[in-house]
């Protein structure tokens, strides 16, 4: 073509031939582009397994009022009262002296909250799983949080259901007991969490609050979220030191444990980590607050072991809660007759229950699986290495008529003819230069 004499065909082949290559390069350079910066999408699957059990998440409970007004009022616990009084700020509060510094420095905390903490067997009534009665003492374990004493049920995970509905979920009682509520809690009721077993019970952030004199039913849905390491990801699967799983939860809490004993050389009473001591009440009062403030300011976060990937494979619970005052008018009226009668349960102070009673502190909770399909939320690559092949090999077909077979007979004819054009000519050369 470039040999024929018409100069004007040459021209529009030249151009076409120009302005197609530039647009392929830019095409090719766009994909590559995409390839390189690794995009995800995201599947979402729903599926039912009526034969596959389901594990039921931990529950944690624990009572609004982490203090016994009993126990806070011995001698004993003045130390804890006064830091109290004075932290809460309430206009009673001056008339709490503040303690010794050497009484703040050996005060226990975590011991204070034990045992202050409402007791379990007072707190939980008439507890059954899948319709069966369990012991009370066997199905929840103690467990400390930024509320004190709590209790957690299903703390090691393995109680799992195949059966949607009330009946074949978990069910209890709770007695809050606010005649032991102090003078600076303002708030009645309980703070209830749902978690995998291997997650820190975070009430504080999560917690979901139930109020006395209610019946409450709370129905949970399953959901489990897969993500991707690199490169088109980030997500993380190595347990942090103090936690047997990974979660962002526990990597959070490590990181915030770290921190706390850096700064005050001790941990929390909530806190993990039985390598570090425990701050007495006085590391509380002049450290751990101030660290705590800190923290949640954003002071820490550009540390390393602050940085928290997500999980590769996560699972949430998923609740929906609705009440109904409890007891009802006329059950109330019948069954406090019936107790003045039998006089069958009595409260701690041993005054028999009546409706105030019920009114005030008692609710009753139903936890169950409404549905028993996995809601599967998967992240995969959107732009993968075939993709990009596709797509290059289009364009360069598309507009240049070029494939993989061209490429290599342009190659083949560049080398053969750099080989004729400057080798085999030097070659001849020096042999005809050697000739006598």
């Amino acid at each position: 073509m470039w040999n024929s004499p018409e100069l004007f065909r040459k021209l529009i082949w030249g151009v076409m031939f120009a302005g197609f290559f530039i647009y392929s390069f830019q095409c090719c350079f766009r994909s590559f582009s995409t390839y390189v910066s690794r995009p995800t999408s995201t599947k979402y699957n729903m599926y039912f397994e009526p034969s596959k059990l389901i594990r039921f998440p931990s529950i944690t409970i624990c009572n609004m009022n982490p203090h016994n007004s009993t126990y806070l009022d011995l001698a004993e616990q003045r130390p804890m009262k006064a830091y109290l009084y004075e932290t809460l700020k309430t206009p009673w509060s001056d008339d709490i002296p503040r303690p010794a510094i050497q009484k703040l420095q050996n005060f226990n905390v975590k011991n204070y909250y034990r045992n202050s903490g409402q007791r379990i067997e007072q707190f939980i009534e008439d507890v059954t799983f899948l319709e069966d009665p369990l012991e009370i003492s066997d199905a929840f374990k103690e467990q400390f949080t930024t509320h004190g004493l709590c209790w957690t049920f299903n703390a090691d995970g393995n109680r799992r259901v195949n059966r949607t509905g009330m009946d074949f979920g978990l069910s209890f009682g709770l007695n809050i007991d606010q005649d032991q509520y102090p003078d600076f809690v303002t708030t009645a009721g309980v703070k209830i969490m749902f978690h995998n077993y291997y997650e820190p019970a975070l009430i504080d952030e999560y917690g979901m609050a139930l109020s006395p004199g209610t019946e409450n039913f709370i129905s949970l849905s399953y959901e489990r979220i897969k993500n991707l390491k690199a490169p088109y990801g980030n997500c993380s699967s190595e347990p942090p030191p103090l936690y047997q799983n990974y979660s962002v939860s526990g990597c959070e809490r490590q990181c915030f444990t770290e921190i706390m004993v850096q700064e005050c050389g001790c941990r929390s009473y909530y806190l993990r980590g039985n390598q570090y001591d425990e701050c007495t009440l006085y590391k509380e009062s002049e450290c751990v607050e101030a660290v705590i403030k800190r923290y949640h300011q954003g002071e820490f976060s550009g540390l390393a072991s602050c940085t928290c990937q997500d999980p590769c494979i996560s699972e949430l619970y998923k609740a929906t809660l609705s009440t109904a005052e409890y007891p009802a008018k006329n059950y109330g009226e019948a069954l406090q007759k019936w107790m003045r009668e039998t006089n069958p349960n009595k409260n701690q102070n041993g005054s028999v229950r009546n409706v105030q009673f019920y009114r005030e502190n008692f609710m009753k909770v139903h936890i169950y699986f409404e549905i028993l399909s996995i809601k599967e939320v998967e992240k995969v690559g959107a732009y993968k290495w075939s993709n990009l092949m596709g797509d290059v090999g289009g364009q360069l077909g598309l507009f240049l008529g070029a494939n993989v077979v061209t490429i290599f007979e342009f190659v083949d004819f560049y080398l053969r003819l750099f080989y004729y054009k400057f080798v085999a000519e030097y070659v001849v050369r020096i042999v005809k230069g050697r000739k006598p």
